[in-house]
């Protein structure tokens, strides 16, 4: 990272705007991969979030669910004049590329912006593994400087490891959302899936204490779904919030099927990553 590309970043409209037209400053193209790297579909944005970790990619999964949540925000540059400012104060030095020397543009991985109208306030979030904490000093330098700058503006900064990040949720909220649009699954006319996730809504509102297991055979039976056909409309239409489901519990297709029931207003998601809500 040099002045010139920095320049050419701000003048791309990196780092800025809002919802669908935001850009963050760094996408998964300007960084080395190391496997963690990804692209995650944003159902609040409506574009592709760059995420380059895990946890980061939790994080937008965790708070893309929330209905307080109304904007995300990865990987979103500071002021440089107020970190160097701020790590002069520390008496550290600003972080750097290795390479060339220059001050780099430091972000912040997610900012979250909850809540709406006058209680709009944002959450900006660090993700860090406690391996990296563990191992570099040089890594709580750099999240000093990142604090300090959000104290400065009075929101409320927080670090997130892999030991706050809720396993269950995440991996739940990962197997609902490949099946959010449909749009991918070759069908035999337009309005397929919408005729196979009604009749799954009809069958389930009939069903008393039986299975997932045995409500997915009866739609097989009964309405001649295909194998799978049944678990894909439940995943469409749980990812669409059309039906809840505590997501903090593991799937189990032998349970009942009464785990699962058409969603009402209080089904907003809410979560609490360090007094996220």
């Amino acid at each position: 990272m040099d002045e010139d590309k920095i320049a050419r970043f701000i003048k791309e409209g990196r780092g800025q705007g809002e919802g669908a037209d935001y850009k963050p400053f760094l996408t998964i193209h300007d960084v080395p991969s190391n496997g963690l790297s990804s692209r995650v579909p944003g159902r609040k944005t409506g574009r592709l979030h760059h995420t380059l970790s895990k946890i980061e990619r939790a994080l937008i999964l965790i708070y893309d669910w929330d209905d307080n949540v109304s904007d995300l925000r990865e990987q979103f540059p500071l002021d440089r004049e107020v970190t160097r400012q701020i790590a002069a104060s520390m008496e550290v030095k600003h972080p750097q590329d290795p390479k060339t020397g220059v001050d780099i543009v430091m972000t912040t991985d997610v900012v979250v912006t909850y809540g709406k109208d006058a209680a709009r306030r944002l959450l900006p979030r660090a993700a860090k593994t406690t391996k990296e904490l563990n191992e570099s000093p040089r890594v709580i330098e750099k999240l000093e400087i990142e604090s300090r700058y959000w104290e400065m503006l009075g929101a409320p900064w927080a670090l997130i490891t892999e030991r706050e990040i809720p396993a269950v949720r995440v991996g739940n909220l990962e197997w609902l959302s490949e099946m959010r649009s449909l749009e991918h699954l070759v069908t035999p006319h337009p309005d397929y899936w919408r005729d196979r996730c009604q009749q799954f809504i009809h069958a389930l509102a009939r069903t008393q204490g039986a299975s997932m297991q045995w409500l997915c055979q009866q739609l097989q039976d009964e309405y001649g779904f295909e194998v799978g056909e049944a678990l894909t409309a439940l995943r469409h239409l749980a990812s669409d919030k059309r039906l809840a489901y505590d997501l903090d519990r593991p799937f189990d297709i032998k349970e009942s099927a009464g785990v699962f029931r058409l969603a009402d207003d209080g089904d907003a998601g809410a979560v609490n990553l360090r007094r996220a809500a």
